[in-house]
């Protein structure tokens, strides 16, 4: 009982032993902020390289529309095509409606086109052509009882049953500009902004910066102090 009862009178507040051992934990925290900074520059650093690289594809020559299999996100191509089922209404969090049309090609294989952004419903046209740009199908977040389809209005495309439902479909959807009479414009590029990963980073740093004085001061204070 003496015992712990002088344990802990070490380690009451103000001592040096207390000072230290909250000076190590304090250099811990201080950790946290540069690591968290170093991982959102990275991120950063990962999300410019990708709009540089859709940059870059947008600027080469457009591809026949067969050449998308194997063609990088940002390439464009003109196509031509007639509608091969009903068309999928992708609900967006900013309450538009992306509407994606699936195209017979001439070879017999199939094409998902995004033809712009609107209301769901309305007319369409029995064949469709036009010029676009590439990308691979989207992965978005979803929370539970999100309704995931291949036609009508989903909040989410279930790639896998298009997949099914159109044989020899082409991996990932061709997205007009300019759009579809009557839309408007389906984003070109990933909303994502670098810039907001190294402001991230910026602040992480700084946080670390103000609290390494901190820890110092304690650390140099709970060794002056030991006896």
């Amino acid at each position: 009982m003496a015992t712990t009862t002088a344990a802990s009178k070490a380690f009451t507040k103000g001592s040096p032993q207390g000072r230290l051992l909250k000076s190590s934990a304090l250099w811990l925290l201080c950790l946290l902020p540069f690591a968290l900074a170093a991982w959102q520059w990275q991120r950063g650093a990962s999300r410019g390289a990708e709009l540089a690289a859709l940059a870059a594809a947008a600027a080469r020559a457009p591809l026949p529309v067969d050449a998308l299999a194997t063609a990088e996100p940002g390439r464009r191509a003109a196509f031509a095509g007639q509608l091969a089922g009903p068309a999928l209404f992708w609900r967006q969090m900013d309450g538009r409606v992306r509407v994606w049309l699936p195209l017979r090609l001439a070879d017999g294989r199939h094409l998902m086109v995004d033809a712009g952004q609107g209301e769901a419903g309305g007319e369409l046209p029995a064949r469709l052509s036009g010029s676009g740009s590439w990308q691979r199908w989207p992965r978005p977040f979803t929370l539970a009882g999100a309704v995931h389809g291949a036609a009508g209005e989903v909040d989410a495309p279930d790639t896998a049953a298009l997949a099914v439902r159109y044989p020899g479909l082409l991996a990932g959807v061709l997205v007009m500009a300019p759009p579809l009479a009557g839309l408007a414009a389906s984003p070109l590029r990933p909303a994502f902004d670098p810039r907001r990963h190294y402001g991230y980073a910026l602040q992480w740093l700084l946080l670390g910066l103000l609290l390494a004085p901190l820890a110092w001061r304690l650390t140099v204070s709970s060794r002056r102090t030991t006896p």
